[in-house]
């Protein structure tokens, strides 16, 4: 028996395009899609995702959300999971921090994810959730007039 699979249909785009008329039946989507629903953000940091990842020697994966490709390194640091992350087109050039849902102390997870970094809270740009509309977002010092959203 031959299972071959044959190739796309001459005229389907690529599967993660979702905002236009698309004959193809599939419509990838991404880990991010998933796991960014199990995460919250709680802060924003001025080092590169980069830098965060060379200092933990960390491989960050490459996802996209509807708006744009994310890169983004999970870890868990003292029984805290992060989501650390950045949106490729977005203005906003900070590392961003998630953590997991359950996770009861934000502020004491951040001081962990800062120890663990050898850096101090001068390197937050901002604390809280700017995704849900939060008005309890503190930008701070770090944060760039760019930054802002």
């Amino acid at each position: 028996m031959n299972f071959d699979v044959p190739g796309p249909e001459a005229g389907w785009l690529d599967a993660p395009v979702s905002a236009c008329a698309n004959p193809n039946p599939a419509w990838q989507t991404s880990m991010w899609w998933y796991i960014s629903g199990l995460f919250r953000v709680v802060a924003g940091l001025a080092p590169s995702l980069d830098s965060v990842a060379v200092r933990f020697k960390l491989t960050t994966e490459r996802g996209w959300e509807e708006l744009s490709p994310v890169d983004v390194a999970m870890i868990q640091i003292r029984g805290v999971h992060f989501a650390l992350h950045r949106m490729e087109f977005s203005p906003m050039t900070d590392t961003i921090v998630s953590v997991i849902n359950e996770t009861d102390d934000d502020e004491a997870a951040i001081d962990i994810l800062l120890d663990a970094l050898g850096i101090g809270r001068e390197a937050l740009t901002f604390r809280g959730d700017f995704r849900r509309g939060d008005d309890e977002v503190e930008w701070l010092p770090a944060a760039r007039p760019l930054d802002r959203p």
